[in-house]
């Protein structure tokens, strides 16, 4: 073919004298080169059939479009570039609709580097691909109101919306997308901006949706003072109302009373409910002006709550729940008082006790300090499962307090002297809730507290095994160790200095035994503490009192905590599984006077332990 079409182009340009002629020749090449590429598709196409992977069918390439297109990133559609592979699976790629229906910032086939901000010519090709199939939109204030008006004709066969990051700039599009009819809806998620908590509350407070929601079962708004009356009953299984800070007076038009009533209303015509969240937007009138009403949500798996603990108490007095929903309180005291939260610990009591007792296997105690103008904080993790490792560190245990656990309580206190309350708030919480197999116990304290009589509070507890400890914590370690209280650099403590100045007092009084708590403890954690002064005597005191008594401390971790090393190297003699970071964080001159905090065996400067207390 190109050796006849070489012949030709010599021949043309042998005959060739004026500009006549060169356009016509120029013309019959073009129309030649055409040709050309049409042979070459050709071969390319016959070419493809060949190939191993043509045989399968339309049908089984489309699947593996799905699965590339939505097994990774949520809605990342990278995957458009399979659609130039050749002109078969470009076709199958445009036949099958449905592989053109999400929608979201996160998308990745933006062509030529565009974003969907700039890309409206992309969105409107995706949305005429994607034709009648339901589709998954997922918005927010990034996009332009230009781009978000792409999406108004497609309400009625939209089955997820997601509009997230909404400002009052927004309030006009989002009211014409919650006018349009939506018979195939059935996740909806509308979330204002922090900075525009309340801005398109106009828009909603008389509308929503034209005609019926009747396949709407998750229905999420955030930072927007929704009426409950306008959200829609029936088939939900999924409700979540969320504030980042509660509303203190009612709208005016909308009295207490009728704000309650209508909560009321909404629980009771959802009983489908399997998960339910209610933050910083519960009603403050009194639980007495509901006439003792009962909410019964007979498949609810997971109730969340959250506000000030007097509105926390009242809503939740009115649940009749199974032993098996699983519980986020989230409360803020009001004073000083902890009435609420005796209140609170009692409803705890009752609620996993009856009709089927449950035991909790793992109890994780947080206590921080907040910003202004909350002080104090305690948050409180039950789970009947275990840790999936069995001394994980600090950080993993706090990210997962969360997930799979049974009750997660966490009570704010607004005065700095209610660290006192801690004491007696962990006291109560143990004796209402079922501890006694308790196997897994984590403390977490970045902040000095009031000391807390750990023996005491935990002495039910004596099916513990393993413990974790963070931050200031050497009363718990005491509690651990037969030496009470803490040991001085010439092994005698505080307790031995009194009854050496009581000697004449008493002399033949017996002295006072220290029986360390948790008999069954094996496993030991100990993270961010300074093991200065006594600190490495109480933990050898403990591993060897647990050895005397065969119950032997098998596995010690010693991570981010200021040692020497040659109080480690000790502790690494006595225990079998002695796990050390190899941080030494203080180093120590001859006298034993610290000197700089730094680790020469890794040559890699340590932070400062106090640090950590204030940059939490």
């Amino acid at each position: 073919m190109f050796t006849r079409l070489e012949c030709e182009l010599n021949q043309v340009h042998s005959v060739i004298h004026t500009p006549m002629a060169r356009a016509a020749a120029l013309t019959t090449v073009d129309q030649d080169i055409d040709a050309a590429k049409r042979l070459v598709l050709s071969m390319l196409t016959h070419h493809n059939m060949f190939v191993p992977i043509s045989i399968l069918p339309a049908g089984i390439l489309a699947r593996i479009f799905h699965v590339i297109a939505f097994s990774g990133e949520p809605y990342s559609l990278g995957w458009v570039h399979v659609t130039h592979v050749c002109r078969r699976w470009r076709q199958i790629a445009l036949d099958d609709s449905t592989l053109w229906t999400h929608f979201s910032l996160q998308n990745t086939d933006w062509p030529d580097g565009l974003t969907p901000l700039r890309n409206k010519d992309w969105i409107t090709e995706r949305l005429s691909r994607a034709r009648s199939a339901l589709l998954v939109v997922e918005l927010s204030a990034l996009m332009s109101k230009d781009t978000l008006s792409l999406f108004l004709p497609h309400i009625s066969h939209t089955r997820e919306l997601y509009l997230r990051n909404l400002s009052c700039l927004h309030s006009k599009i989002v009211h014409e997308i919650t006018i349009q009819k939506a018979p195939v809806l059935e996740c909806l998620e509308l979330s204002a901006s922090n900075t525009f908590p309340i801005g398109i509350k106009h828009h909603v407070r008389h509308t929503f949706f034209k005609g019926p929601l009747p396949k709407l079962r998750v229905f999420c708004i955030s930072q927007i003072l929704f009426p409950w009356s306008l959200i829609p009953r029936g088939q939900l299984t999924r409700l979540e109302v969320a504030l980042n800070k509660e509303v203190l007076t009612p709208e005016p038009e909308v009295p207490p009373h009728d704000d309650l009533h209508q909560l009321i209303d909404l629980l009771v015509n959802c009983p489908a409910l399997e998960v339910l969240t209610l933050k910083n937007c519960l009603p403050a009138t009194p639980s007495e002006l509901s006439g003792g009403q009962t909410i019964h949500l007979p498949r609810l798996l997971r109730l969340c709550l959250g506000g000030s603990s007097s509105r926390v108490v009242h809503l939740l007095k009115m649940f009749k729940l199974s032993s098996s929903t699983t519980l986020r309180l989230d409360c803020t005291s009001e004073s000083t008082a902890t009435y609420n939260e005796h209140v609170i610990l009692s409803i705890l009591s009752a609620h996993f006790g009856d009709p089927t007792p449950i035991a909790f296997s793992s109890f994780k105690v947080k206590v921080t300090m907040g910003y202004l103008p909350v002080r104090c904080m305690l948050k409180m993790v039950a789970s009947t499962s275990l840790p999936a490792s069995p001394i994980p560190r600090a950080e993993v245990v706090q990210a997962d307090t969360d997930i799979d656990t049974e009750l997660s309580l966490s009570l704010s206190f607004l005065h700095v002297r209610d660290f006192n309350v801690v004491d007696m708030i962990l006291r109560r919480a143990c004796e209402v809730l079922p501890l006694s197999k308790l196997d897994f116990l984590s403390i977490f304290s970045p902040i000095s507290i009031q000391p807390v009589n750990w023996g005491e509070v935990f002495r039910h507890c004596i099916e513990v095994t393993t413990v974790q400890v963070y931050g200031h914590m050497t009363d718990l370690l005491q509690a651990l160790a037969p030496l009470h209280p803490w040991t001085g650099r010439d092994g005698r403590g505080a307790q031995a200095q009194a009854s050496d100045d009581n000697d004449n007092d008493n002399d033949d009084a017996p002295a006072p035994m220290h029986v360390p708590i948790f008999p069954k403890l094996t496993s030991l954690l100990l993270e961010k503490l300074s093991f200065t002064d006594a600190v490495p005597d109480l933990v050898m005191s403990a591993v060897q009192w647990r050895m005397a008594n065969k119950t032997p401390l098998t596995t010690l971790c010693i991570d981010r905590c200021a040692i020497r090393k040659r109080q480690a190297e000790a502790l690494e003699k006595v225990v079998r599984d002695f796990r050390w970071d190899h941080l030494l964080g203080f180093h120590y001159n001859e006298d034993g006077d610290s000197e700089d905090r730094y680790d020469y065996e890794t040559d890699y400067r340590y932070p400062k332990y106090d640090d950590y207390d204030n940059s939490y």
